[in-house]
This record gives structure tokens, C-alpha cells and sequence, in this order.
């Protein structure tokens, strides 16, 4: 099988990263109207670029080399994952909710490894360091969000107008934070995956990223923002939470600090499950009672059945792969 069929794929996994995550963003970063819609998504494909360069590239290296040996992989094994992640993907997008793209990556690579290649060349103590990440920064931005609310309820309870209209500039500087955090790890996804494409298909046995590989990487995802990332946008911004400025603020300060310090350690997480958990403690911190928790118990369901979803997903077309011969 070629390596176009896998760029090919791999484009796919872009966009629908743009469906998802973009969706996320954009139900946040706009939410306090202090930059146009336009702008914000300019503020994301800028971010989405300079992060890899800014923060490095480690969690591309966890994706491409972290979780499968390099050494004997061939194109079949790297197709058959990302077509179990589209799958994956395309079946809890269905769902309307948002779901995590990390989950769902990783869990199909384990499955098509463990079937294509044997349970003991997948790298289980990585694929579990992913998983407990995952579940940390969930809580942390959740416990950040709900801290970083009730602090600023405190320090700014008498303050003058002017100076909370200074506060929403702020947001700014926050949003643009959680862009850059984006783009060093949830990007660095379809980054790494695109590197680990063209090692293996030039059989080079070696990780590399070049600079073409971020333009590639960025540009598939703002293709499916402005496709289809505001259905997702919709339902953060209207149905988990009523978003103002301030909530804005906090909600982005907690999921930069979580992704970005994630980040630099090569750490894969979901900025997309940050902001909502991030959300969520904001909103309990505001009144609990304006949180929308059927809502939330329904996102938190999708996120849990993800990884388990995926990997049974990644058995089947990887057995699908070794009986049409393609191992």
C-alpha cells in the first residue's frame, strides 16, 4: 500500500481534528467577543504554526515513536491505525458532543499493533503513561479552573470598571496562550503521525519533522474548522456553560498552564478536554447550579468509551489487514 493512501488518511485525521477541536476552541477563544471570529481563527492557524518551533516537538515524538516500534513498522501497520482512528472518530463525532482525538489515536494504534505486529511490540508502559496524562490534566484543569475563578471573584469584588475592562484584555493573552499550548501538543498529533509516515515510507528507520510538515499539519486543520467547527462550537459554548468574559479568562488561563507545562514535558493530552473541564470548574465556581451536568456526564461518557472504542476498532481492521495479506 502507498504512501499516498497514508497522507491521504492522514489529511483526514487533520480535518476532523479541525471538526473537534476546533470546535472547542472557537466555542471558547469567541465567547467573550473581544476579537471577531475572523481573528480568532487567524490567532489559531498563526499559533497552530509558531507552537512547534516556540515549545518543541516532544509530544510528536511520543505520537511517531513513543507507542509502536519504528524499527518494524511498513505502511500497512501505520494505514490500517489511522483508518481505525477515522472510524473511531467519525463515530463519536456522530454523537454531536466532543471527543478525544489523543484517545482515539492511541487506542487504535494499540490495537492495530497488538494484531499486526504482537502484543509484545506494542509499548503498553507508554500507551499507559498516555492514558494516566490524560486523566491528570482532565482533573487539573477541572481543580485550576474551579481555583482560578474563585480567586479572581476575590481579588476583583471592588474593583473600578476600568479595571475590569482592563481584565478582558486579558483574555487575549490567555487565548492566544491556549492556542500556542494547541499547537505544541493536540497538532503535534497529525505532526507526528505525518513524520512517522514519511520515515516509514522511505524506510529510513528514523524521526524527523521538517518545517513543511507543520505547514501540512496547520493547514489541514483549519480546513476542517472552517468546515464543520462550529457544530461542535455550539454545543460548549451553549449547552455545558454560559460563557462571560471573566469565565473566559480563568477558563483559558487553567488549560494553557496544564497543556503547556504537558507539553514540555512530551506529554500528550486533549486541550480539547482541558477547556471543558476547565470550563466545568469555572462554571461549579461561579454557582454550581448553572452547570449543565447531563451535559457533562454525556461528554464525560464519550471520553471514557473512546480509547476502548478505538483499540477494539484497531483489532478489527488490523485482522481486517492480515487476512486481505497485508502482513
Amino acid at each position: 500500500m502507498g504512501g499516498w493512501w497514508a497522507l491521504l488518511l492522514l489529511a483526514a485525521f487533520g480535518v476532523l481534528s479541525g471538526f473537534n477541536d476546533g470546535g472547542n476552541l472557537l466555542a471558547v477563544l469567541a465567547s467573550s467577543r473581544m476579537l471577531p471570529v475572523v481573528a480568532v481563527i487567524a490567532q489559531i492557524g498563526v499559533c497552530l504554526f509558531v507552537a512547534p518551533f516556540l515549545v518543541g516537538t516532544r509530544v510528536a515524538h511520543t505520537i511517531g515513536a513513543g507507542i509502536l516500534p519504528l524499527g518494524d513498522l511498513d505502511l500497512p501497520v501505520v494505514i490500517a491505525a489511522l483508518l481505525a482512528a477515522l472510524v473511531t472518530l467519525v463515530l463519536c463525532y456522530a454523537t454531536r458532543l466532543p471527543t478525544s482525538i489523543t484517545f482515539a489515536l492511541v487506542g487504535s494504534m494499540g490495537g492495530v499493533g497488538a494484531v499486526m505486529l504482537g502484543l509484545g511490540q506494542v509499548k503498553w508502559a507508554s500507551l499507559g503513561r498516555v492514558a494516566a496524562s490524560l486523566v491528570v490534566s482532565v482533573l487539573s484543569a477541572g481543580l485550576l479552573g474551579y481555583a482560578a475563578h474563585l480567586a479572581a471573584r476575590l481579588a476583583l469584588h471592588r474593583v473600578s470598571s476600568r479595571a475590569g475592562r482592563a481584565v478582558l484584555w486579558a483574555e487575549i493573552a490567555t487565548s492566544v496562550c491556549v492556542c500556542v499550548g494547541y499547537g505544541a501538543n493536540d497538532a503535534e498529533k497529525t505532526l507526528g503521525l505525518l513524520a512517522l509516515v514519511v520515515g516509514v515510507a522511505h524506510h529510513r528507520g528514523t524521526f524527523d519533522v521538517a518545517p513543511w510538515m507543520v505547514v501540512f499539519s496547520t493547514a489541514v486543520f483549519l480546513v476542517g474548522l472552517l468546515v464543520g467547527g462550529w457544530r461542535v462550537a455550539r454545543t460548549v459554548q451553549g449547552h455545558v456553560f454560559r460563557i462571560r468574559p471573566i469565565h473566559a479568562v480563568m477558563n483559558e488561563f487553567a488549560t494553557a498552564a496544564v497543556v503547556i507545562a504537558a507539553s514540555s514535558l512530551g506529554g500528550p493530552v486533549s486541550t480539547t478536554q482541558a477547556l471543558d473541564s476547565s470550563l466545568v470548574g469555572v462554571g461549579a465556581s461561579a454557582h454550581v447550579r448553572r452547570v449543565r451536568w447531563g451535559v457533562v456526564r454525556k461528554m464525560a461518557a464519550v471520553w471514557l468509551m473512546t480509547m476502548p472504542l478505538a483499540f477494539v476498532m484497531g483489532c478489527v481492521v488490523g485482522q481486517l489487514f492480515v487476512w486481505g495479506g497485508y502482513r
